[in-house]
């Protein structure tokens, strides 16, 4: 009758070493790009735009400027989103 065995081998240092920085060079071309980060911030704002635009009452109007003011508060290094609605409201008024 055979006997089974295993062997169990454990990495060697360099062998551990190797395996991280895979996984980092993995990380680091997951990370988005430059022009996607920025791609993506302008899809947001001009979504948030859309909607207030789309807006036909007060409800919704007011609802458009409680979004847009939650971006500008979660993104202080941006150009504020809620002072162009504002700015688009008061045009509107003033053409009408």
């Amino acid at each position: 009758m055979s006997e089974l065995t295993t062997t169990r081998t454990y990495p060697t240092p360099l062998d551990e070493m190797l395996r991280r920085a895979q996984l980092d060079d993995a990380r680091i071309a997951a990370w988005p790009s430059e022009a996607e980060l920025a791609d993506a911030e302008a899809a947001v704002r001009a979504e948030l735009i859309a909607s207030f635009l789309a807006a036909s009452d007060q409800v919704a109007i007011d609802g458009a400027l409680a979004e847009a003011r939650i971006y500008d508060l979660l993104n202080p290094g941006s150009p504020p989103v809620l002072e162009e609605l504002l700015a688009i409201r008061q045009y509107s008024a003033e053409v009408a």
